[in-house]
């Protein structure tokens, strides 16, 4: 539940995103908006794989759950240092649910 909370925040801060660049788009400042768009797309992508790992923990098998754990902790952390997680309030929060998502994924494969 916590995962998919995550992803949600992730898809919301990617439709600001988008919004925002359409608006620099709007008003002629095409170069701006490259910036907005790539990080939409990649909010957008980490929070499919987000969705998929934590529907895939939620399915009560040890090995599953370990798996999915594994991943969204890598996934959290990740996003942390390389994508640009903690530059917005939205996407840092998200991070946060990940990574507690991972934990209790991972605890509850044990």
């Amino acid at each position: 539940m916590l995962g998919l909370l995550g992803a949600a925040l992730l898809a919301l801060d990617a439709l600001i995103d988008l919004v925002r660049g359409v608006v620099y788009l709007a008003v002629g400042r095409g170069f701006r908006a490259f910036g907005p768009f790539d990080e939409a797309l990649v909010f957008l992508v980490v929070a499919a794989v987000v969705a998929f790992f934590s529907t895939l923990g939620g399915m009560r098998r040890e090995d599953r759950s370990l798996l999915a754990g594994a991943v969204l902790v890598v996934v959290a952390i990740a996003g942390w240092l390389a994508l640009g997680f903690a530059a917005g309030v939205l996407p840092l929060l998200a991070a946060l649910l990940i990574l507690i998502a991972g934990v209790v994924f991972l605890v509850a494969g044990r």
